[in-house]
Formats: C-alpha cells, sequence, structure tokens
C-alpha cells in the first residue's frame, strides 16, 4: 500500500517510539557500504597507526645502520639487505598509502551522496509541510462553505415550510370554494335535469304525480319521479344525472338500476313497477351512448330524450 503525504507524521511517531525501525529504516536509506563506513574509518585509522610504527622502526633502523657504517665495515652486505628490505616497506608503504587515498576518495564520495541524500529528504520534507498547509486552508476554506450553505439551506428550509403552509392554507381554501361550488352546481344541474325530465315525460303525455325527489337507497339516486301514462298506469321513472357522462358510469347505473336489492329498496320506499332507468347527461361521451344501447338504458339531454330505456317490470 502506497505512503500518502497525510501518513508521513504517524510514520515519524512510529519511527521515534522504536529504534530497531529506524535502524532499519537507516539501512534502506543509506545502503550498507554508507553503514559500514565508520568500520572501514576506524580500519583506515589503524593503518595509519600501523604506517606511523612502521615509520618509527624505519628511522630507528637508519639510525642503527648509520652507527653501523662506521663500526661495522664488514656489515656492508647486511647492509644493502636492509636496504633492500626499507625499500620493499617504502614500496609497501606508498600501496597503502594509495589505498588509503583511494578509501578516502571514496569516504568523500559517500559523504558527497550522503549529503545530497540528506538534502533531497529535507526538500522533500517542506514540500510536505508545505502541501499540508495548504490542505490545510482549503480545508479551512470547506468548512466555510460548508457552513454558509447549511445556514442558507436552514434559511430555505424556514421558507419553504412556511411557503408550504401558506399553501395548505390556500388549498383548503379552494377546495372548500371549488366544494361549494361544485354543490351549487350539482344543485343547478339536478334542477335542470328535473325541467327537462318533467319535459321528456308531458311529450310522451304523462303526467306528473309525485316528484321529481332525490332518494337515498344505499347511496343516492339523483332523481326519482312517479308519472301517469295516457293509459292511467303508473310508471316510475329513475335516473342518474352527470355533468360528463362515461362508459364506466352507464354500466355501473345498469348494474345497480337493475339489481333484485335495489329494486326492493324502491318497493319498500313505496315505489312500484314498472321502473324506468334513465341517465342524464350534458355531455355524453361516444363510449357512454355506446354503452347505454348496449345495456338497454334511458338517455336524455339538454336537447331531449335521445334513448329510450328497457323497461323494468316487476321484479
Amino acid at each position: 500500500m502506497a505512503i500518502t503525504q497525510s501518513d508521513l507524521p504517524e510514520l515519524v511517531r512510529l519511527l521515534q517510539q522504536h529504534p530497531e525501525w529506524r535502524e532499519a529504516l537507516r539501512l534502506i536509506l543509506l545502503g550498507e557500504e554508507l553503514i559500514n563506513l565508520p568500520q572501514l574509518v576506524r580500519q583506515i585509522v589503524e593503518t595509519q597507526h600501523q604506517i606511523v610504527n612502521i615509520l618509527q622502526e624505519i628511522v630507528q633502523v637508519q639510525r642503527r645502520h648509520e652507527q653501523q657504517i662506521a663500526q661495522l665495515i664488514e656489515g656492508q652486505r647486511r647492509h644493502e639487505e636492509w636496504l633492500q628490505r626499507l625499500s620493499e616497506g617504502q614500496q609497501r608503504h606508498e600501496e597503502w598509502l594509495q589505498r588509503l587515498s583511494e578509501g578516502q576518495q571514496r569516504h568523500e564520495e559517500i559523504l558527497r551522496q550522503h549529503t545530497e541524500w540528506l538534502q533531497r529528504l529535507t526538500e522533500t520534507q517542506e514540500r510536505l509541510i508545505e502541501e499540508q498547509q495548504r490542505n490545510s486552508q482549503r480545508l479551512a476554506h470547506v468548512e466555510t462553505v460548508q457552513d454558509r450553505l447549511i445556514r442558507e439551506f436552514e434559511e430555505l428550509r424556514s421558507e419553504f415550510q412556511a411557503l408550504r403552509q401558506e399553501l395548505r392554507q390556500e388549498v383548503k381554501e379552494l377546495r372548500s370554494e371549488v366544494g361549494r361550488m361544485m354543490q351549487a352546481l350539482g344543485l343547478t344541474v339536478e334542477e335542470h335535469a328535473e325541467d327537462i325530465l318533467v319535459t321528456v315525460m308531458e311529450r310522451k303525455g304523462w303526467k306528473l304525480v309525485r316528484g321529481p325527489n332525490s332518494l337515498a337507497l344505499n347511496g343516492e339516486l339523483d332523481l326519482i319521479a312517479v308519472f301517469e301514462d295516457t293509459d292511467g298506469q303508473q310508471r316510475t321513472v329513475l335516473m342518474e344525472v352527470k355533468l360528463r357522462l362515461s362508459r364506466r358510469e352507464v354500466e355501473a347505473w345498469a348494474h345497480r338500476g337493475r339489481s333484485e336489492g335495489f329494486i326492493r329498496k324502491l318497493q319498500e320506499q313505496g315505489f312500484r313497477a314498472p321502473y324506468h332507468p334513465y341517465l342524464f347527461g350534458f355531455r355524453i361521451d361516444v363510449a357512454a351512448d355506446d354503452a347505454a344501447r348496449h345495456a338497454r338504458m334511458g338517455l336524455i339531454t339538454s336537447r331531449g330524450e335521445l334513448l329510450e330505456p328497457e323497461v323494468i317490470e316487476q321484479v
């Protein structure tokens, strides 16, 4: 899993709590060669000490050799051997100095690389700190905007609640007004339907005996009236009144008007057969006209009778 900028403070805290982690991280960052640098330096110092000791021995040998030259001419051969050994020792000394110089160069290169790594690490840390500061500023700005949006939302919600309350009151008043208008319109339509019904029946030569009235029979019957025909027989006319007549209303009235329970309740109220079921509508859908013809229901409009019903005799 990649370490993000937000994980750096937590990483530093964990490294401070666990020294063994720092040692492992130092090995990863500096490399084994840089970690072993102190040991190499100690070896170089020890080598230098050895060289100093050897130089001291060489000085002593040279002093003894000078003394022996005056005293021991016979030791010329040994002196030459000593010179040879001195030459070899000098050669080794030069080799040691060469290795020391190379080691010092490597040490300087390692120190240079280490310095560059520390510099890059410092620059990275500074960039992370700057980015964290910018993120803190962005977060503060976001929190400010969020607070403003919350305040604006609360204000809008308060305004909406007040507006909804006003709208509910207006809808309630409008419903009351519409209800009053529909009630008044319904009474007007029924009064108009009464006049049309009486006119249509009088054109047949029938004489009004009772009604027209409304009647509550498991649902209100808009108009019911009793007429006497030209033969002196009383006939009960039933009529449902609608502003706009649809197929569904025709089928519902046909089913209800011919049901045994409905006829029995009419008889209980003193209305005798035969019954003439009609529908009245200011406007009649084409489908309603077809349904009335199919159900053999009477149909009356403001223009008069469009269809005569099938008479319902005694059930």
